[in-house]
């Protein structure tokens, strides 16, 4: 969600001094006045780790501190997101983020408190908060004496203060949000107000509100925000296993034999293919008996049709009579009672970006039995919220349908040795086009492509075109995002690197990545023989990595995620000084609220351009609309396409509506796919083979600029249509959903154009560079242009 807040360039900071680089981290260190102005430590070993804390202390420092003037005038970074300037000016490096063992969280939390407290963030943030510099400086050194004395590491206060949070999996920021919430607890307790007032002159006020914002934003019992599911003992069961083990399936059944029922998952195309199916009569109900070696009988069959309605985020489909559901988990209802729900993709519940919608679907279906379908390393987390709700709690587990097997050798690099059925799977969308080019120049084998910035209809065609034997492509290559949503039939997977770009750092692969992608080749019933699937890497280093992982256990997840509460961001408003943004009242949320031990906030794509856009630009707009904004599907690193939909909500915001005509008003996206259009209409009519030697074929060159163009125009239409669903009065457009519809088959075609015998636009193509397959290179060319949101 909110990263934690950074130096402003700007801040009018008294007695401070340049930071101290010490473990990488650059802090500014305030001197704290007991002791009659001298430390009463030296700098601390952490026993932990064998090197020194970050607690330094400096002497002959002034014993006051001032509240910044004017925070957050300049512009703000993410903490610790690579190398940046802080307030001097100064190039800071990224934090070193701890690794905490169960044994040293109390060392821990005791050895770093006082860091913690003189972190220039944490006295900004207070001020932020409406905390007075004299009160913070009290209120701060207080806490430290309280820690270090051992009053916050009892048994009860162990459990009431979370410490266990040190030993979970940490980010850059976690640490600071958990001394923080544990700050705001300790000082809010009642015993502890009326001794900070009486004892250390605490102004009344500022404890008010200290006591107020604590109440404000406390979920500790997130199951209370349940109400309705609260009224029953409800049923779960845990269908987990690795890829191609069945336990969907299984699920799925018991949905198909229920009057009520709802399926939810991650993806768009998924909560269509499940609609198809359920209206197809693709699914055995549970109770019917059929032979398991039998594919035809789970064929389309009249008698098993159930009704399904569908809803995303961006459609709906309605049938008449219908009393099942498919749909996205975002789009879950927790007014609607059901008999039977399946949530699929449960790991995902631990995302850092939709993990909430997860979460609220444990807390808050009203389903009779509810099925979760993924991987065994949400079982932890799924117990842990159940723990006070009542509900049951089975775990099933699975064992893959068909076996995997590494193969003994890479490609050595060489992509002649590509075949048939395989899939290539890298990391950036710039890496998949080099490779298709030259694979296909190389093999002669035509190539589809599927990666995240492909709008799901096109990612499903370029899928069909993979699976059907007669449309000349026989050749996948992807990202990570053929690892959810498509079945496709693979025979081998090959990895063309085991790292990849994220968050400007090259980050090995997750253990549940590698084994997830490589669990696609094989897939039970897709393919005439189930022998099973092979999967091996391009180049030799990466094997004995791949071997060695696909072995290994999933590791259990230490969190679940929540999103935030736009209820409670008006409740912090509504304490916090006049004139506070929603940075800082979500930041509220996060930094005060206390939440479960298992639990964490979201993070947003982007924070610092969204909220200097809702704060800035779109000021006079309802908290509600806000935080809608925070969570819709909006590009925020896509400048280009980030302007466009800001001019939508500035008319939003001005004139109450918002029209086709306002996206194209200075971009010429109609055009460009109109020009296509006519070109691929003028083709057919004159039923002309595409061929070098076809003069209208000439005329049309399709490159990476226009297939991003037209990427982008898609982007766009997808949050127009996003937003009509939520504020069907302001974004009243019709004439938009056929318009994506239409470009969905154009972009299909352009990808389709780029693999024509003797006229390959990927031949063509001004912006791609031919692909220079060695060990070396190739994965650089990943590094620099690795940006592929699944």
């Amino acid at each position: 969600m909110l990263r934690s807040l950074n130096a402003s360039s700007q801040l009018s900071l008294t007695q401070c001094i340049r930071p101290e680089r010490w473990i990488g981290v650059s802090t500014l260190i305030f001197r704290r006045y007991r002791s009659g102005g001298h430390s009463k430590r030296k700098p601390q070993i952490n026993h932990a780790k064998g090197r020194p804390s970050m607690d330094l202390r400096l002497d002959h420092m002034s014993p006051r501190f001032e509240p910044p003037q004017h925070p957050w005038r300049a512009s703000h970074h993410s903490e610790f997101r690579g190398n940046h300037r802080d307030g001097f000016g100064h190039v800071t490096k990224p934090a070193v983020i701890p690794v905490i063992s169960k044994a040293d969280e109390l060392p821990y939390f005791h050895d770093n408190v006082a860091s913690w407290t003189e972190n220039s963030k944490t006295q900004e943030r207070l001020a932020l908060f409406g905390i007075p510099g004299r009160d913070a400086r009290k209120l701060l050194d207080t806490f430290v004496d309280d820690v270090e004395a051992g009053f916050l590491s009892g048994p009860k206060e162990y459990i009431h203060y979370g410490l266990e949070r040190f030993s979970h999996q940490q980010d850059d920021k976690s640490i600071d949000v958990i001394y923080s919430t544990i700050f705001f607890s300790w000082a809010s307790r009642p015993e502890n107000l009326k001794r900070l007032e009486t004892q250390f002159g605490v102004q009344t006020s500022t404890l008010d509100r200290i006591a107020s914002l604590t109440k404000a934003t406390n979920r500790e019992f997130l199951g209370d925000e349940f109400p309705q599911a609260r009224t029953f003992r409800r049923k779960f069961i845990m269908h987990v296993g690795p890829t191609n083990s069945g336990k969907t399936h299984h699920a799925l059944r018991a949905l198909a034999a229920a009057h009520f029922g709802v399926y939810a998952g991650p993806l768009r195309l998924l909560a269509h293919e499940i609609w198809h199916r359920l209206n197809t009569g693709q699914i055995v109900p549970l109770g019917v008996e059929v032979d398991p070696n039998d594919k035809a009988a789970y064929g389309p069959k009249p008698e098993y049709i159930r009704s399904c309605n569908m809803i995303t985020g961006e459609e709906q489909k309605m049938v008449e009579g219908a009393t099942l559901l498919s749909c996205t988990v975002e789009m879950l209802s927790y007014a609607t009672k059901y008999d039977v729900a399946v949530i699929d993709e449960i790991q995902m519940i631990g995302d850092d970006i939709r993990g909430g919608g997860w979460t609220s679907a444990v807390l808050g279906l009203v389903a009779k039995e509810i099925h979760l379908c993924g991987e065994e390393t949400a079982i932890p987390v799924v117990q842990n919220l159940l723990e006070h709700t009542g509900d049951e709690l089975i775990v099933k587990r699975y064992e893959r349908l068909t076996p995997l097997t590494v193969e003994n050798k890479s490609l050595q690099g060489d992509v002649t040795n590509v075949r048939k059925g395989d899939c290539i799977v890298t990391f950036s969308r710039r890496s998949i086009f080099d490779l298709k080019k030259t694979v296909e120049n190389r093999t002669g084998l035509k190539c589809a492509v599927v990666y995240g910035r492909l709008p799901p209809e096109v990612r499903s065609e370029q899928a069909s075109l993979f699976n059907d034997p007669d449309s000349g492509f026989d050749v996948m290559i992807g990202s990570d995002a053929i690892g959810m949503g498509l079945n496709l039939k693979i025979k081998r997977v090959i990895f063309e690197a085991l790292s990849k770009r994220q968050g400007g750092a090259t980050i090995s692969l997750p253990v549940s990545s590698i084994k997830q992608i490589a669990g696609r080749a094989g897939r039970y019933g897709l393919h005439d023989s189930d022998s099973g699937g092979t999967t091996t890497t391009l180049f030799d280093g990466d094997l004995r990595r791949l071997r060695k992982t696909l072995p290994m256990p999933y590791q259990p997840l230490s969190f679940a995620r929540i999103g935030i509460h736009a209820l409670i961001v008006a409740k912090a408003l509504a304490i916090l000084p006049p004139g506070t943004t929603v940075r800082t009242a979500v930041s509220a949320s996060e930094y005060i609220g206390r939440i479960p031990t298992h639990v964490r906030y979201m993070e947003f794509s982007q924070t610092d351009q969204a909220y200097d856009f809702i704060d800035k630009e779109w000021p006079q707009m309802s908290i509600e609309d806000k935080v809608q904004v925070l969570y819709a599907p909006i590009p925020w690193r896509d400048i280009h396409t980030t302007r466009i939909i800001k001019r939508l909500l500035r008319a939003h915001q001005e004139k109450f509506s918002v029209t086709l005509q306002d996206i194209n008003d200075s971009e010429p996206f109609m055009d460009t796919m109109e020009s296509i259009e006519r070109h691929i209409s003028k083709l057919n009519v004159n039923e002309q083979p595409m061929t070098k030697h076809t003069q209208s074929r000439a005329k049309f060159k399709a490159s990476l600029d226009k297939l991003n163009f037209l990427e982008s125009f898609h982007k766009i239409l997808v949050f127009y249509s996003w937003m009509s669903l939520r504020n069907s009065v302001v974004y009243a457009d019709s004439s938009v959903e056929t318009v994506k519809e239409r470009l969905e088959d154009v972009l299909n075609w352009v990808l389709v154009d780029m693999s024509r015998d003797g006229t390959s636009s990927a031949t063509e193509l001004e912006d791609v560079r031919p692909a220079l397959i060695t060990p070396e290179l190739l994965p650089e060319t990943n590094l620099q242009h690795a940006q592929c949101a699944v």
